[in-house]
């Protein structure tokens, strides 16, 4: 088992030693097994990294269509110990080579947009986080490949993970819940824009994408979501939004966050995931109408795209990434990609389409796909 958080914005790692054991939960009749052993971990002292596919939330809310998975829908792996370093550094080596195509046509990708959009005439809900999925081959290394990209895209929730059956790699700029003392914080990001090489460009972009009345409406649909999901399991009165609406820079896009707060008593891992798990800014809202609509139009899991990665420490701190812009290995070459965007009533299907490529652009290569 190998564990590595990167916050590259502050140039700090964290990793684990001392692996102790693994606990997975594959559907809800294994979770209440799991969520007493990562407990009995916690309680002994131990780090526990956590891997959460997508999937969990629909048995955590106890959805009709949650099934069982095929790969864990809960991983849990438990340490003795756990140090602060610095980030991998990229070797001046060659490029490495990728290549990268979306499964799904883009005459596809538009009519399931439409039909979204008919859903949203229809009441049926107000926005739904659409993701398709990117095959990705390369010949380098699962850690080559990591370092090279978390090296030219930066970001403050970065995971590298490998345990001999799975193998993910994490450049998620997305905070889904951190807890610290009895304080919660979620940050959810939604909105975006692509950066440009002239800087007039560039910034004209984040000018319009701070007063897009379309990227506005899809943030804070998601900010009131959070608050009610934050609401379930805070003292009462102390949901408080921190920031919103504030434009973020990264080397590919631009990006739209708010922050929320709130204080809780002592809650358990289990209950903090059951309000919470998934994040609302990749599903949409309301929530489980949301999660019913994505299930039934990309047919396929998501596993940890979309999913979250992070930790909780011995004494009860807890860190959880939103796992977007997500790599899992299948095979030693192969390896699978999501990308997605928010789909209100005003979304254009085309200029949605665009997004999802250039949100792509974090792997460095163009993506290929059929018309």
């Amino acid at each position: 088992m190998f564990c590595r958080f990167e916050n590259r914005l502050e140039q700090t790692a964290l990793t684990f030693a001392q692996p102790i054991t693994k606990i997975t939960a594959y559907n809800a009749a294994d979770l209440e097994q799991a969520w007493r052993r990562i407990d009995t971990a916690h309680q002994a002292g131990h780090w526990v990294v956590l891997v959460l596919n997508y999937e969990l939330g629909a048995h955590l809310l106890a959805l009709p269509f949650a099934r069982p998975s095929t790969t864990p829908l809960l991983s849990a792996y438990v340490f003795a110990q756990a140090h602060y370093t610095t980030p991998w550094l990229a070797h001046p080596s060659s490029p490495i080579s990728l290549e990268a195509q979306a499964t799904i046509r883009r005459h596809d990708y538009l009519k399931q947009v439409e039909s979204i959009q008919r859903g949203i005439r229809e009441g049926l809900f107000y926005q739904i986080n659409h993701t398709i999925p990117i095959q990705i081959q390369s010949t380098a290394t699962p850690q080559q490949l990591y370092t090279q990209l978390a090296t030219a895209h930066p970001v403050e929730y970065g995971a590298y993970l490998e345990d001999g059956e799975r193998c993910i790699l994490s450049f998620s700029p997305e905070l889904f819940v951190r807890r610290r003392g009895n304080t919660l914080t979620v940050k959810p990001m939604k909105g975006t824009a692509a950066r440009h090489n002239d800087p007039a460009r560039d910034q004209a972009a984040a000018h319009q994408l701070r007063h897009s009345a379309k990227d506005i409406a899809e943030n804070i649909m998601i900010v009131d979501l959070l608050r009610n999901d934050l609401g379930r399991i805070a003292d009462t009165g102390s949901v408080q939004v921190r920031q919103l609406l504030n434009v973020e820079a990264y080397p590919s896009v631009w990006t739209m966050t708010s922050t929320i707060e709130a204080t809780t008593s002592h809650r358990s891992l289990a209950h903090l995931l059951t309000a919470l798990f998934p994040c609302g800014s990749i599903t949409g809202t309301p929530k489980i109408a949301a999660m019913q609509c994505i299930h039934e139009l990309e047919q396929r899991e998501r596993g940890i795209y979309c999913g979250s990665l992070g930790w909780l420490a011995p004494n009860g701190d807890l860190q959880l990434n939103v796992a977007i812009r997500t790599i899992e290995y299948t095979s030693k070459q192969h390896a699978q990609f999501g990308v997605g965007g928010a789909i209100v009533i005003d979304s254009d299907p085309y200029q949605e389409w665009e997004e999802c490529l250039w949100k792509a652009r974090v792997l460095g290569t163009p993506i290929s796909y059929e018309e």
